[in-house]
């Protein structure tokens, strides 16, 4: 069974530089997908946004980075 996580991924500029940016990533048996445009940070309270970043930030420290495409 899969299960989504944020994920950082390695973008290309138009000039052939890295950034990066945190997508939704969902993985299962080995295979990925993820979000199209990256996610924006965002709640109903600051106590909200709070969960999202800690949870971002482990997912960062879990899962590393993938290239996009």
């Amino acid at each position: 069974m899969g299960n989504w996580h944020y994920q950082v991924m390695r973008h290309k500029d138009s000039l052939g530089e890295d950034y990066y940016a945190i997508h939704e990533y969902y993985n299962m048996d080995g295979s990925g997908a993820w979000t199209e445009n990256p996610v924006d940070v965002e709640g109903e309270s600051v106590g909200d946004l709070k969960k999202s970043l800690l949870r971002m930030l482990n997912d960062i420290d879990k899962h590393g980075v993938k290239d996009f495409g």
